[in-house]
Formats: C-alpha cells, sequence, structure tokens
C-alpha cells in the first residue's frame, strides 16, 4: 500500500465492469480499481450522480495530496485541475489521455470555433503542468511535446486479466445467416452508415450493432440490427455467436495515428477481423504477430466486404496463441506500474533530456 493520499477527477468513478458502456471507460475503469487496491486514500472528484465532491476540491489544494485526471472530465473539473496545479506548481499532476480534441473533428461535425479553441487551450496547458502523462499510442507524441521534467507512458490498449480465456463458441450451431458485428461508438463520420447500406445488399450475413448511437441515425433493414449499448460484462457472450467482427473506421490523419481502446477485445474474440488499414492498429496488431487474424480493407465497398467474408470463413485462428501474445498487455499490472512510477518518482529528479522522458508499459 502506498501511503499517499489522491484526489481521482474523473466524470464519476466506475467500479464496476457492468458500469463499463463505451471504449473510453475502459481506461477509467482499472485506474479507479488500481488506485483503491494500491493507494492508502483515493478521494474521488465526484459523487456516483456526477455532483461535485467537495471534499476532493478541499484534499486537491493540500500541498501532499496527488491528482490523477481521466482526460477528459469536463471543463468545471479541468479548470480546478490548472487552479491546483498552480498554487502547488511543484507537484504538478498525473494526466491519463486516450482522445486530444482534435479527434472530435475527425468523428463528427467540427464543434463551434469559440468553443473548440477553449477546449483547445486547456488542452495544452494541462499538457503543460501535468508531471505525469499516460498516452494510449506513442504516436500521439506528434501532437505535443514533452517538457524536460514530464514523464511520459505509453500505455496501449489491453485486456482484463480475467478476461484472457477461450469463450465457448457458438459458432457450430446452425445459423440461417452467418453474423457480422460491430461494437464500439456509431460516430464514426458516416462510416457506419455506410456499412449498413453495403449490409443491405448482402446475402447470407446480419450485421449486429452494439454502442451508443450519439446522434447517429442507424436504420435497421431485415439484416441490419441495432443491439444498443451494453455493458462490458455482457460483451462476451454476444462476441461467441459472431462469425466475423468489422472495425470499420474512416481514413484520416488522426485516427491513422491512434488506436481504438476496444482493439485488445477485439482480437481476444480470436474471431476473423476485418478492419482498415490504418497505422496504428496494423502497427499493433503487428507488435502482437498477429497479422494471421485480421483482413484489411481500404474502401468499404460490396464487392470489397464480399471478398473479405468469405476469406474470413476460411481463416485458421488459434485461440491459445492469441491469448498468450495478449497477455503481456493485461491492464492490471500495467496500471499498478504505472501508480508506482506516478506516485512515487518525483519529476524533478529525473533525469535531464531534450524531451521528457518516455517508457512504455
Amino acid at each position: 500500500m502506498i501511503e499517499k493520499e489522491v484526489v481521482f477527477i474523473d466524470w464519476a468513478p466506475i467500479s464496476s465492469k457492468s458500469d463499463i458502456r463505451f471504449g473510453g471507460h475502459i481506461r477509467r475503469y482499472y485506474a479507479w480499481i488500481t488506485l483503491n487496491k494500491m493507494v492508502d486514500s483515493v478521494t474521488p472528484f465526484r459523487k456516483d450522480r456526477g455532483e461535485i465532491n467537495w471534499k476532493a476540491i478541499h484534499r486537491m489544494l493540500a500541498k501532499d495530496t496527488r491528482i490523477w485526471v481521466e482526460y477528459g472530465c469536463g471543463r468545471e473539473a479541468h479548470l480546478f485541475v490548472l487552479l491546483a496545479s498552480f498554487i502547488r506548481p511543484k507537484k504538478g499532476f498525473i494526466l491519463n489521455v486516450h482522445d486530444f480534441v482534435v479527434q472530435q473533428r475527425d468523428y463528427d461535425k467540427e464543434a463551434p470555433f469559440i468553443k473548440r479553441i477553449s477546449l483547445q487551450i486547456i488542452e495544452r496547458v494541462l499538457l503543460r503542468r501535468a508531471s505525469t502523462i499516460i498516452l494510449a499510442w506513442p504516436r500521439l507524441l506528434d501532437y505535443f511535446t514533452p517538457k524536460k521534467k514530464q514523464k511520459v507512458l505509453i500505455m496501449v490498449p489491453g485486456v482484463g486479466e480475467d478476461e484472457l480465456f477461450v469463450h465457448p463458441s457458438n459458432n457450430k450451431i446452425e445459423k440461417a445467416r452467418k453474423i457480422a458485428l460491430y461494437f464500439g461508438s456509431m460516430r464514426r463520420k458516416d462510416a457506419i452508415p455506410k456499412i449498413i447500406k453495403v449490409f443491405s445488399e448482402l446475402k447470407g450475413w446480419e450485421l449486429h450493432l452494439i454502442g451508443l448511437k450519439e446522434g447517429e441515425e442507424i436504420v435497421e433493414t431485415a439484416n441490419v440490427k441495432y443491439l444498443g449499448s451494453v455493458s462490458h460484462d455482457k460483451l462476451g457472450d454476444i462476441i461467441s455467436d459472431a462469425d466475423v467482427i468489422l472495425v470499420p473506421y474512416p481514413k484520416n490523419e488522426y485516427l491513422d495515428r491512434t488506436i481504438p481502446i476496444k482493439l485488445g477485445y477485439i482480437l481476444n474474440s480470436y474471431k476473423p477481423i476485418i478492419t482498415t488499414k490504418l497505422s496504428g492498429m496494423s502497427d499493433y496488431i503487428s507488435r502482437l504477430g498477429l497479422e494471421a487474424n485480421v483482413i484489411y480493407m481500404d474502401e468499404w465497398s460490396l464487392d470489397n466486404l464480399e471478398k473479405a467474408l468469405e476469406k474470413a470463413q476460411h481463416l485458421d485462428i488459434d485461440a491459445e496463441k492469441t491469448i498468450e501474445r495478449l497477455r503481456h498487455l493485461a491492464w492490471e499490472p500495467r496500471f499498478e506500474n504505472a501508480v508506482e512510477i506516478a506516485l512515487e518518482m518525483d519529476p524533478c529528479q529525473l533525469e535531464d533530456a531534450k524531451i521528457g522522458s518516455v517508457q512504455e508499459l
């Protein structure tokens, strides 16, 4: 147990897998449970219903308290963090980041100019004031330059230790149609409506969609089913019914440099994966040595998808090998390592470097 007091800044604590409703919740869940396991005292910034916990405001201004920030967690939370960082400048705070503001315009329409500029300014100042920054992928370093005394930890998407096992498969059950599954946000800059349109012309397959609509219009057809938002603890049973997993992301500069938070879980399905060939995804899959599990597509057309689905049915995927390759990316030990580094190491004692010290977990 680390004898420190930590204020945990998030929308609200995610303490159970049944609370995980989209990818961004996953890192927040493992950060919360790891801190509570390892640290003497953890105070949430918000209560269960989202209202501000004023005890946390008082504690985060104390000189010996460490602050752990799940970015983004709301403008008022960010402003309180920045205030605390100027009141106690030598302590800094830990900033856990999966996406930057720039990703919003690559998923959907751009926010109004004033709002976008204010978000970018707050993001820049948070990155400057943090003592430790945890990123989801090395290429996110293209968007900022760490300061000399900052510690940068790279923690790529993974899988929970308790989820690394061979799931019982229902694929041997005879079905009228084979199932292609996409799970994640529907807001992918028209990528999901495009896939729906393509699938409406396919025979012998059904497309099942799971995730938040986030303003996207989803039109169900005879072979396209929208199953809504499903909690993370129920996802395994749904995946076991699928024949193929789809990751139909649009191609653009930002998505080419980042990585879907659920990619570890997609691979852990040990089902054939059909995905857009983006640098982040192909690099991640290559590093794991799991290229045999994946079929890449540049253009999501009917002809290309029919060929990919046909090829997917003949992939011979080794479930045990897949699990073993993913095992070193288990969330729990990597978050434990991150907590030890972030809370025990004084950023002022780091060795000098031209940019911040970068370590991959």
